[in-house]
């Protein structure tokens, strides 16, 4: 009996019409080129992604003359093919569904061929059995072919020399001054509830936005209505004494409309509500090819399960890795709020500590003040208001200090007081 080879032709025919009706479909894309079987797929799909990284139109018209140009169109079935692929009964809102299945044949006949590979080696008294084993692992590694090593150490020198190493602000001057600036690292803030820790990335988010940085949020805990407060709260008022007294001052009214004008001209691009990974990582692509500097997603333990999974951890061990490829692809930082566990990991992922860049540890402080001595902190009466502790456990790009933050509750702000 013959075996057939495993691919899906309606599928691949899905993505590719899903993309001619609508190019955002690309915002979802995990298919290379190699993914599908058919080899004038293949062709138009790696021109298609051609087009669009480079922010061409992508309409009939475009695509056609594109093709002919590089004489490609007869390769791909002609012009007939590609408005047959349009005619076609493809819904563009099902391309997850249309990839996951090209995805599911390529991975098969990637698994044949080594098999095929092994059994051919075996045959001829070679050694085969070690390389298919490390072969199926590595299946899922996507394998990018870079530049010499030594050519990354000269544009490294380079952008230091200019001042280029990093692009993005921390919260502060006083950090950035500090720490250098971010460029793409994927960012783990953790902290205990009412820590402070979202009050820490408003203030971020409004910062970067001052000196000109696109920084869209993606709110799962709290809605965009219940973030206003603290927003304004940036603009030096105390929103939470003007709820709780039942009335407002003239100044107030004053600060607040100011905060409103400031905030529309600010055009912040926060987004609420629930999102699965898969979800997420679209919208980060989409952010990114808006214009986004930095990414900041409220939090981990709020992201939606995609699919079933044997355990909390094992699914949070997921995301994780999900969230590390929408910073690789993006290549921007990804700054991702959560909560610890009982002994101050990150709770429910085991992998977080290895996967993430940074990942920095809030703390209340119950003393008027603190001084860190090495592993100690005393009492200082130098300072007044409510504390925190801001520890970098793991800084993959350089130093890990420990931050004195002293948090003005009726504002919702926080104030470097001292690196230690």
């Amino acid at each position: 009996m013959k075996k057939e080879t495993p691919y899906d032709n309606e599928s691949e025919c899905g993505v590719l019409g899903s993309i001619l009706l609508d190019p955002n479909s690309f915002t979802k894309n995990r298919l290379k080129p190699d993914d599908f079987y058919m080899m004038r797929h293949q062709v138009l799909f790696r021109k298609l992604q051609e087009m669009y990284i480079n922010n061409k139109t992508l309409d009939a018209i475009t695509i056609r003359n594109e093709l002919n140009d590089n004489n490609l169109l007869s390769q791909v079935g002609g012009e007939d093919y590609l408005l047959e692929l349009m005619d076609s009964t493809i819904v563009p809102s099902h391309y997850n569904a249309y990839q996951d299945i090209v995805l599911e044949k390529s991975k098969l006949r990637k698994e044949i061929k080594i098999f095929n590979d092994g059994l051919s080696k075996a045959y001829n008294h070679e050694s085969g059995s070690d390389s298919v084993m490390s072969n199926l692992i590595s299946l899922n590694v996507n394998e990018v072919v870079d530049k010499p090593l030594h050519e990354h150490a000269k544009d490294f020198i380079d952008a230091c020399a200019k001042g280029e190493s990093g692009n993005v602000n921390w919260w502060s001057n006083d950090w950035t001054n500090h720490l250098g600036r971010l460029k793409n690292e994927l960012i783990i803030v953790h902290a205990p509830r009412s820590t402070g820790k979202t009050a820490l990335i408003l203030q971020w988010i409004f910062h970067l936005h001052v000196n000109g940085f696109v920084s869209p949020l993606a709110s799962l805990e709290m809605l965009r209505s219940e973030l206003v407060p603290r927003f304004i709260s940036q603009y030096q008022v105390d929103t939470w004494f003007m709820r709780t007294r039942g009335f407002i001052t003239d100044n107030e009214k004053t600060n607040s409309e100011k905060a409103v004008k400031h905030i529309k001209k600010m055009n912040y691009k926060i987004v609420d509500g629930g999102m699965d990974i898969e979800e997420l990582r679209a919208w980060g692509i989409a952010q990114k090819k808006a214009g986004a500097d930095i990414l900041f997603i409220d939090n981990l333990l709020c992201i939606n399960p995609d699919k079933k999974y044997d355990s909390r951890t094992s699914m949070y061990d997921h995301i994780i890795h999900q969230l590390k490829a929408l910073r690789d692809d993006i290549k921007i930082p990804v700054v991702v709020l959560s909560h610890p566990n009982s002994d101050g990991g990150i709770a429910y992922s085991k992998n977080v500590e290895n996967i993430a860049d940074i990942i920095i540890y809030l703390m209340n402080v119950p003393y008027e003040g603190v001084k860190v001595d090495g592993n100690h902190i005393a009492r200082n009466l130098d300072y007044k208001g409510e504390h925190v502790i801001c520890k970098f456990q793991k800084n993959r790009q350089g130093i890990s200090p420990v931050a004195s933050l002293e948090f003005e509750q009726n504002y919702q702000t926080f104030i470097h007081k001292e690196w230690h």
